[in-house]
């Protein structure tokens, strides 16, 4: 079975999350810095990745993102599809919204987060 990589990809943050499966599961967060493709190496070696999923957006972003795979691909020769994650982060803002109702909301970056909810509907498709 594959393993997943999944990219949210953002000028200043980059999310990851990991399929274990058929489940996705946020990795954790990069900042995007002069070093990112070489951290991201070394996840895909740690983590035993055989295949990168990274989230399209809309307008700019898409071709930002795209330009960050034009680059990715000069560091990998692991196959690297789209995926549409135009709605990811709100997603992830309601589930946190309705798990947290009553409590502290959930502070801070969620990009890794919004992988996992890409990635999930990823594997849920084409699996």
């Amino acid at each position: 079975m594959e393993t997943f990589l999944a990219i949210d990809y953002g000028t200043q943050r980059v999310g990851l999350a990991r399929s274990y499966g058929t489940l996705a599961e946020p990795l954790h967060i990069l900042q995007n810095s002069p070093s990112l493709f070489t951290e991201l190496q070394k996840v895909i070696v740690e983590q035993q990745i055989t295949q990168i999923v990274v989230g399209l957006s809309e307008n700019k972003m898409a071709e930002l993102t795209q330009a960050f795979v034009k680059q990715l691909r000069r560091y990998t020769t692991l196959p690297i599809e789209f995926t549409d994650e135009t709605l990811s982060s709100s997603s992830v803002h309601q589930k946190l919204h309705e798990r947290n109702l009553g409590k502290i909301h959930h502070k801070g970056p969620i990009d890794h987060f919004a992988a996992a909810e890409f990635l999930q509907d990823y594997i849920d498709t084409y699996l």
